[in-house]
């Protein structure tokens, strides 16, 4: 039964990152409507927060937006330095450095994750885990270079801004864990989305942007980027972490977002990827499996095989 209850919860990792991943489609089709990088992330937090805070009242009236002191603290810190500043960090570094360098760096979230589970959590990997690591980070490599270095570009600021971006992309599994303890994840999701909104509309000041909420082809992407990339994808993303799983493993399982979103570039947006790409989805896949599989180790084997030849 805590197996099933574990798996599901990766699952629920799975699906969140998924739909993080088709995300990009929808930021692109808001950005042809000419909104800026500033305002697709506010308006995808803010119509995340509207249409969470309807479902909230209506399942539940008032009741469904009581959060503990702890759980509104891990919300705001969720919502201002996980949501608000790594989108900034991020936006900025790809305009610095491009987006394959950037992306690149901002997936070594799984390793700033794996470090900060073994001093918070005493969460170890074992061999075999170590390997799906690496081959998670050389599946991203190749997926997003395609194995062409030339493109990647070197800015100081750019490539420090993407190191942090991945560091504040590792530190929301290690609040959302500590965070979904003993709150419903639904409301956590509401409040960590209201601060994000405020964060984000410090930057991006909608009012001076208020024609592109009258602009229906613009909301017509910016509601389901909302709905389904902001409020869904939080949601199951905070209901896997509530139910005891791995931090370490966690961000692995999430990195199918790299694998949604290029799929979703070549058959959605037209986009290219050659066979080193390809390679790299396959690499990339093959590290979330074995990350999440379970090897015995040998000393389990061993007991195991001793106790079963003692009672023949």
């Amino acid at each position: 039964m805590k197996n099933r209850r574990y798996l599901q919860g990766y699952l629920f990792v799975a699906i969140a990152g998924s739909l993080w991943g088709i995300g990009g489609f929808f930021v692109t089709k808001m950005s042809d409507n000419g909104a800026s990088s500033l305002m697709t992330a506010f308006a995808g937090h803010f119509i995340a927060f509207i249409a969470l805070l309807i479902y909230l009242l209506a399942k539940k009236g008032l009741e469904g937006l009581k959060i503990s002191k702890k759980g509104l603290i891990y919300s705001i810190l969720l919502g201002v330095l996980t949501k608000g500043i790594f989108k900034l960090s991020l936006d900025t570094s790809m305009t610095l450095v491009g987006v394959a360098a950037s992306t690149i760096l901002m997936y070594l979230a799984p390793v700033w994750t794996a470090l900060m589970a073994m001093i918070f959590f005493k969460e170890k990997l074992r061999g075999y885990q170590n390997i799906a690591l690496v081959l998670n980070l050389i599946g991203c490599f190749l997926m997003v270079t395609g194995g062409n270095l030339t493109e990647l570009n070197i800015s100081g600021l750019g490539l420090a801004l993407g190191l942090v971006a991945g560091f504040l992309y590792a530190l929301s599994t290690i609040l959302g864990k500590i965070g979904t303890s003993g709150d419903d994840s639904m409301t956590m999701a509401c409040y960590m989305l209201l601060f994000s909104t405020i964060t984000t509309a410090i930057f991006a000041k909608p009012w001076e942007h208020l024609d592109l909420f009258a602009n229906g082809s613009f909301m017509f992407w910016a509601i389901p980027a909302g709905v389904f990339s902001g409020a869904v994808a939080n949601i199951l993303f905070f209901k896997g972490l509530s139910m005891g799983i791995d931090a370490s493993k966690t961000t692995i399982v999430a990195s199918i977002e790299v694998v949604v979103a290029t799929v979703a570039g070549v058959f959605l947006l037209n986009e290219q990827i050659n066979l080193i790409g390809y390679i790299g989805i396959v690499v990339m896949l093959a590290s979330i499996v074995l990350m999440n599989i379970t090897i015995p180790s040998k000393n389990k084997a061993i007991n195991k095989n001793k106790a079963s030849f003692e009672t023949h």
